[in-house]
């Protein structure tokens, strides 16, 4: 048989007025051979009187406040309690068992404060006031909501902003991420790292149809992310015409026509600059795969990245970044003014650090991404401010001891 475990405290009283009961349980503890059964009650009762109610009755608890009965311009709105027992006595409980307040005082917007019911992308949006945002459904096949803000113009004459897709998936967007799961699923760390360089080849076909919401901008970001923490973790090296997709995914989501998307879905999360540390994190896995002394060099639409994987203290000549005249350089790479350069000291082992075998074994991965749409990367500066420069991200790993000179980093003066 099991044991008895000590008796619990008892219950409050169940009256507040007069003679009520009390109750109070004890648990079962199982027996060495896990049989769970007692003899014997597991509860009890007892009575019990409130000595509060030797006089008047007392009061329960506040229920909530009642609606409020207009919207604008100071309505009122009520709660109750309830008088409980009137005590031996016969006297009832003291004060009111009602409160009224107002509430909702603010002015009522004017007609030209409000925006009218409206039906724009085959979605209804009802009457709001000036400030208000109002969600709804997002289009067919989209998973989440949308949000639209009525707004004033500086004729105080509200107006509807445009609709924010920041928060809808599109369906195909949403199964990718199913399939990304599957493939995690496998435990193996080679069928893992195939399936990621699967999910890379089908997100570059979904981008190259141009037709996302900007939802599906920051879902793709989320999705890169657990590609790259696959690729790391599984120590999978993605083939080169894979890696060239990889690089051609971003460079796709930073065209200049996503700039409004960007706008949009940066109020929900700073996707865009997210993207960029994803994007840092591949540089640097990719170099760490490289042979010493290969260099990497990729172009695209919007994107010029430069890997190279050099041993410690080898490091022959100064780096310079972008390196003009090269083949195959789009023009806005090849005019650019703006303008990096690493000194070969960076690269020399600290004189403190004797060790030999440290030299043979380690090696810099140094890497360089030159933007043609640096504007669209990131949220925009409070105040405002033209972005004309295009090397945002210079990246040395391990982090280089502090030497003179440092590495340089220069950029177009115009608009910045």
């Amino acid at each position: 048989e099991g044991q008895w475990l000590e008796w619990g405290a008892w219950s409050k009283c169940s009256v507040t007025c007069n003679t009520g009961t009390q109750l109070r349980q004890r648990r079962c503890s199982p027996s060495v051979h896990g049989w769970a059964e007692c003899k014997g009650p597991h509860q009890e009762s007892r009575e019990c009187t409130n000595p509060s109610c030797s006089g008047g009755g007392n009061w329960g608890s506040w229920n909530h406040w009642s609606l409020c009965s207009k919207t604008c311009d100071s309505g009122w709105q009520r709660r109750y309690r309830m008088c409980e027992g009137t005590g031996v006595q016969g006297y009832p409980c003291e004060g009111s068992g009602e409160e009224v307040r107002s509430c909702n005082e603010k002015k009522c917007p004017a007609p030209h404060e409000i925006c009218k019911d409206e039906h724009l992308l085959s979605m209804s949006w009802k009457r709001a006031s000036a400030g208000e945002t109002v969600y709804n459904k997002c289009p067919t096949n989209v998973i989440g909501s949308a949000s639209r803000r009525c707004m004033l113009d500086n004729n105080g004459v509200a107006f509807w902003g445009p609709p924010s897709f920041a928060r809808c998936v599109s369906l195909e967007y949403r199964q990718l991420h199913l399939a990304l799961l599957e493939h995690l699923a496998k435990g193996q760390r080679t069928l893992a790292g195939e399936g990621m360089s699967q999910i890379v080849r089908s997100l570059l076909e979904l981008l190259q149809r141009r037709s996302y919401y900007s939802g599906d901008l920051l879902f793709s970001t989320e999705i890169l992310r657990n590609v790259t923490d696959t690729f790391k973790r599984a120590t999978y090296i993605p083939a080169s015409d894979d890696v060239q997709k990889f690089f051609q995914i971003v460079s796709h989501m930073l065209d200049l026509e996503n700039l409004e998307k960007w706008e949009d879905a940066h109020q929900v999360a700073p996707g865009a600059a997210l993207l960029m540390r994803i994007l840092e994190d591949f540089i640097h896995f990719i170099g760490e795969a490289q042979k010493p002394f290969q260099s990497f060099l990729t172009v695209t639409n919007n994107l010029m990245i430069t890997i190279q994987r050099e041993p410690v203290s080898a490091v022959s000549s100064d780096i310079n970044f972008p390196m003009k005249g090269r083949r195959g350089m789009k023009d806005w790479a090849r005019t650019a003014e703006d303008k990096l350069y690493i000194p070969k000291e960076v690269f020399t082992n600290p004189a403190e650090e004797p060790e030999r075998e440290s030299e043979t074994t380690m090696y810099y991965v140094i890497g360089a991404i030159l933007y043609r749409t640096l504007g669209i990367i990131l949220p925009g500066p409070n105040p405002p401010a033209v972005i004309n420069s295009k090397i945002l991200t210079v990246t040395v790993r391990p982090e280089p001891q502090p030497s003179e000179p440092l590495v340089v980093v220069e950029l177009s003066p115009l608009l910045n």
